[in-house]
C-alpha cells in the first residue's frame, strides 16, 4: 500500500507470538483512549501459565474480566474454552454493533473464527457497518483470515508504529 492510498478499514497484526501483539494492542488502546477515542472491544490476558495457561478478555470499556478458559486438569488434550464463558464475552462485540466505536478491537483470530465459530459473527456484523477492526492473527491462521476477509484487511507487522499509522490513516 503506497502512502497515498487510504488503509482498509479492517486490520490484523500477524504474529508467531502472541504475547507481545496483546501488550502492543493494549498500549495502543490506552493511548487512543487518552485521545479520545472510542476504542471498543475485546484484550486477551494470560495468566497462571505454571502448568497451562488461563485466558481472560478484559472488556476495554467497562473493565469487565471473562475469564474463557477452564481448568481441565493435568494432561488434558481437550480444548479448554468454555463456549458459555466465550458467548458472554462477545456481549461486548455485540454492544458495539448497536452503539458504535471508533475502532473495535477483537482479541484475536484464531482456529474457533477460522471454522466460522468463536467471535466470527461479531466480527462480520461489525465489518458490514463499517466499523474499523483490529485484531491478531497468528501466522498459523493467516489463509484462513485472508479467506474470512476475502482479501480486504491490511495486514501489519507487531509494531507500534505500523500500528499507528494504520488507524491514523483511517482518520485523515
Amino acid at each position: 500500500m503506497s502512502d497515498t492510498q487510504t488503509p482498509l478499514p479492517i486490520a490484523a497484526i500477524i504474529t508467531r507470538s502472541s504475547g507481545e501483539a496483546n501488550q502492543l494492542i493494549a498500549d495502543f488502546a490506552a493511548r487512543q483512549l487518552a485521545a479520545g477515542r472510542r476504542i471498543r472491544g475485546l484484550l486477551q490476558e494470560l495468566y497462571d501459565c505454571d502448568q497451562s495457561c488461563q485466558i481472560a478478555l478484559i472488556d476495554i470499556e467497562h473493565g469487565t474480566r471473562y475469564t474463557i478458559t477452564q481448568d481441565l486438569g493435568p494432561g488434558s488434550e481437550s480444548c479448554g474454552l468454555d463456549p458459555a464463558l466465550m458467548a458472554e464475552a462477545g456481549s461486548v462485540m455485540r454492544r458495539i454493533a448497536d452503539e458504535g466505536a471508533d475502532l473495535a478491537i477483537f482479541n484475536r483470530f484464531s482456529g474457533l473464527e477460522a471454522e466460522g465459530g468463536g467471535f466470527a459473527a461479531e466480527m462480520l456484523s461489525l465489518m458490514s457497518q463499517h466499523i474499523p477492526v483490529l485484531t491478531i492473527v497468528p501466522e498459523r491462521h493467516l489463509t484462513d483470515w485472508r479467506h474470512f476477509t476475502g482479501g480486504l484487511a491490511s495486514e501489519l507487522p507487531a509494531d507500534a508504529e505500523a500500528l499507528e499509522g494504520w488507524f491514523g490513516g483511517l482518520r485523515d
